[in-house]
């Protein structure tokens, strides 16, 4: 199944605070910082940084593109 990610604005009170990136309306956890870029003519685009914890460096999940694929 296959997730959409989402722009989230960042408040803080009543303050804006930044963007942020959301799956099904939750906030995804690390986030270092977004930047959003912008062209004409373009469709805009975010590049998001994030932490690795420790275990996510050395356990990382395996998937296999060719088999999603044919799903």
């Amino acid at each position: 199944m296959k997730k959409h990610i989402q722009l989230a604005k960042l408040y803080k009170g009543k303050e804006f605070f930044g963007y942020g990136l959301a799956v099904d309306g939750e906030l995804l956890e690390q986030q270092v910082d977004t930047n959003i870029s912008t062209k004409p003519n373009e469709l805009p685009y975010i590049t998001a940084s994030f932490y690795l914890k420790e275990q996510q460096a050395e356990n990382p999940i395996i998937i296999d593109l060719d088999q999603r694929e044919t799903e």
